[in-house]
């Protein structure tokens, strides 16, 4: 049996597009690999780097939470301080004209050295004793923190919220 030319040529493309064809299955599997692991590297490097400035940080951030540790009210273990935080935000919001209609607090979370309460409102009030309240809670120390905040207008009167 003779091999003609063209059955030479067709059977080294057919071993070169199937070579071609594995290597480019093989090599698209370890770019993934590849892919993934240089992300894993450059994530690790931002967190090396984040570590290290944190470091470099170090007094300045004990010296700024020992300020907020002074600035935080002590109470005795096992305490229920949920009441006092409400009567405290409500004391807030009247001195501001702002008028809470419903405030719903959530259970108490331990974060370790500190105690959350979270505390969902409702409230009634113009843009401008929103804005003195919400000044009024970020100036009050470490007490109070808004993590979520919507407004919407009332159906009452322009200008109300």
């Amino acid at each position: 049996m003779k091999i003609t030319t063209r059955e030479m040529v067709l059977g080294w493309v057919t071993l070169v597009v199937l070579l071609g064809g594995i290597s480019f299955w093989w090599g698209s599997a370890g770019l993934e690999r590849w892919k993934k692991t240089r992300a894993r590297i450059v994530e690790g490097e931002k967190r090396i780097e984040w570590i290290e400035r944190s470091i470099r940080r170090r007094p300045e951030l004990e010296k700024r939470f020992a300020e907020l540790s002074r600035q935080l009210p002590q109470y005795e273990a096992g305490q229920d301080v949920t009441a006092e935080i409400l009567k405290t935000l409500e004391r807030i919001a009247r001195r501001h004209g702002f008028q809470l209609l419903r405030r719903e607090p959530e259970k108490e979370k331990d974060l370790g050295d500190l105690f959350q309460v979270a505390v969902n409102c409702s409230w009634r009030g113009s843009l401008e004793s929103l804005v003195h309240f919400l000044y009024d809670i970020q100036t009050s120390g470490a007490m109070f923190d808004v993590d979520q905040l919507t407004v919407s207008p009332a159906q009452g009167g322009p200008g109300e919220l």
